[in-house]
């Protein structure tokens, strides 16, 4: 019914969407489900033709959707926006009628037809007793069932949800998910879902598009399929432990990564990073209370100004300037009071490529270097970046995936001790 052929999508120079294939059937529930900013919203708009792909295509019964009219796509999809605003007073009865223009043509006057669609949507969706009221003097929730109710008045093969359910209570998030297996299973209605509940998600969806953060897909399939702990981790960036629902077998994700992490001993750590590769290493790693110094780092770099809202140890170097051995040499003092490098997913350029000799000084002085999520294609130094960080691997430097993977090794055994007794060890030490 929709498929989706190598779809990409920017805002500006920008990358949202990347390289998506995937073919909707009639009558399934898909879930989109990712971290904020990924595309999801993005998506779901690409689907209904309001934004253009920056290339690929999303086609609806092989018809390009940017190229549908209006009430040409409002006769195929119904949509509930994320957060919406409704400016004026309308009385909820009427804001549900307007799911309605598609069948009406002109100003031709409401049906028989019509207003039984609209009482029994509101029905549905238990409104029919605010049907009188503004949608101004509404609660979120309440909203939420309204602007559900008008997608159901319009009675389209499909149902676009951009979180359809994030604001309504335990009671009217289970009714409306019901309803909408219900409409599946006795309508054939199409759903596609974008949701931040996990597991309500898992219970309600056949199929589930796992996206990762810069828009990639990360996974597709059943439930149970991406509901994977590798998946969510890689994802999410939490440890989660997957069990099964005991009454309806659907999986269910518990984070259990983020706790008891005050009663330990980290290791001090410098980080190197820059251009914003550092900003979620700078505040996991803040948040645990560890000793934590950066640099060097231009000043204005995104990195500089978290550090600095931070309160730590930050050595400079001037804005749009290569790093100097002025900074270098301060960088290297603060490296020696470390106990471990950490290196972000850095593009490397010749103005930042000196940075590499803190790593191999550090691994000279017999402390652990970890980095994160290297990759060859962020070397724009013709290849010595990246010859440096292989030779630094083959010397005992660690790779790890992420910033979880870090937060994993730090809680390692042995690590929190490892730099505190070669600092120990070392004749500069004291």
């Amino acid at each position: 019914m929709i498929r989706l052929e190598q779809l990409h999508f920017s805002y500006g120079r920008r990358p949202i969407l990347k390289g998506l294939d995937l073919r909707i059937e009639e009558g399934e529930i898909l879930a989109v489900l990712g971290p904020n900013g990924c595309g999801k919203s993005t998506l779901l708009r690409l689907l209904r033709g309001v934004l253009k792909p920056a290339s690929g295509r999303v086609l609806w019964r092989g018809r390009e959707a940017c190229r549908l009219g209006r009430r040409a796509m409002a006769k195929l999809a119904a949509v509930v926006p994320q957060s919406p605003q409704i400016p004026f007073p309308y009385p909820v009865g009427e804001l549900v009628a307007m799911g309605r223009f598609a069948h009406r043509s002109g100003l031709s006057v409401a049906t028989s037809a019509d207003r039984r669609a609209v009482e029994k949507a509101l029905a549905l969706t238990d409104t029919l007793q605010l049907a009188e009221r503004p949608v101004t003097d509404l609660s979120g929730g309440e909203l939420q069932r309204v602007l559900l109710a008008r997608a159901l008045a319009q009675q389209s093969p499909v149902l676009l949800l951009d979180e359809a359910t994030s604001h309504l209570d335990l009671d009217h998030r289970l009714e409306i998910a019901e309803l909408l297996v219900r409409l599946n299973r006795e309508q054939g209605t199409t759903i596609i879902q974008v949701s931040h509940d996990l597991d309500l998600a898992a219970e309600t969806s056949r199929r589930i598009l796992l996206l990762a953060d810069d828009g990639a897909p990360a996974a597709l399939g059943t439930p149970a399929e991406v509901f994977t702990p590798a998946n969510l981790r890689r994802v999410f960036r939490v440890e989660v432990r997957v069990e099964r629902n005991p009454y309806s077998g659907a999986p269910r994700a518990y984070p259990v990564a983020r706790r008891e992490r005050s009663g330990l001993n980290f290791p001090r750590i410098h980080l190197l990073c820059g251009g914003g590769s550092g900003g979620e290493l700078l505040r996991r790693l803040h948040l645990t209370g560890c000793e934590l110094s950066v640099g060097p780092l231009n000043r204005g770099d995104s990195d500089q100004v978290l550090a600095t809202v931070l309160d730590l140890e930050t050595v400079l170097e001037e804005s749009f300037c290569p790093v100097g051995e002025t900074a270098l040499k301060a960088a290297r003092e603060v490296c020696d009071r470390a106990e471990m490098l950490v290196i972000a997913p850095t593009v490397w350029g010749p103005g930042n490529l000196p940075l590499l000799e803190l790593a191999r000084h550090t691994m000279e002085r017999k402390r652990p270097v970890l980095l994160v999520d290297p990759r060859a294609e962020r070397d724009f130094t013709g290849g010595h970046a990246w010859e440096q960080i292989q030779t630094l691997r083959k010397a005992g430097a660690e790779a790890v995936d992420d910033t979880e993977a870090v937060l994993t090794r730090l809680r390692l055994p042995g690590l929190t001790n490892q730099g505190t007794g070669n600092r120990q060890q070392t004749p500069d030490s004291g």
